[in-house]
């Protein structure tokens, strides 16, 4: 399984310093300055081409409510889903710890972490929340809003009590 490190650097560090305003117009010019490629499919929700070096180089865009909840990228190629999931599991963590690094370096340390078999570290930026998720058999680099990421931590909030 591999990572690309490189790629996950450079948007987030574009995503960092991109004017968001949450509204969904942002995806066309995000796309254009990461060099990516928007595709509309009838009757499918959007998605991306993205330039990542991975064997899925993909992102979903999430458009509710007429603004950008979720941006979603395979960060890491897709794991064989014949290959044993011991094995898979590994190459999982291994290429999040990885990424984990790398974006500590660039973003410093992060805001948000959760542990286990969905890990996840986050960094609160001003205008965007990066992500870094992990999966069955894949790491994803998430963009995140920072009002629908308000609204997960409320509901979750309100899940615990």
């Amino acid at each position: 399984m591999h990572a690309d490190i490189e790629g996950a650097i450079r948007i987030a560090r574009l995503a960092a310093e991109f004017d968001w305003t949450g509204k969904v117009d942002d995806v066309e010019p995000f796309c254009a300055a990461a060099g990516w490629e928007l595709v509309q499919g009838e009757g499918i929700s959007p998605w991306i081409r993205t330039d990542f070096a991975v064997n899925r180089p993909i992102a979903a865009v999430d458009l509710m409510k007429r603004r950008i909840d979720l941006l979603s990228i395979y960060a890491t190629d897709v794991a064989d889903v014949e290959a044993p999931y011991a094995r898979v599991k590994g190459e999982v963590y291994d290429c999040f710890v990885e990424l984990g690094q790398a974006l500590t370096e660039t973003l410093g340390p992060p805001t948000r972490r959760e542990a286990g078999e969905d890990a996840m570290l986050g960094w609160d930026l001003p205008k965007i929340v990066v992500e870094l998720t992990t999966s069955i058999g894949a790491v994803y680099l998430d963009l995140v809003s920072c009002e629908y990421r308000a609204e997960l931590d409320e509901y979750c909030a309100e899940d615990d009590d």
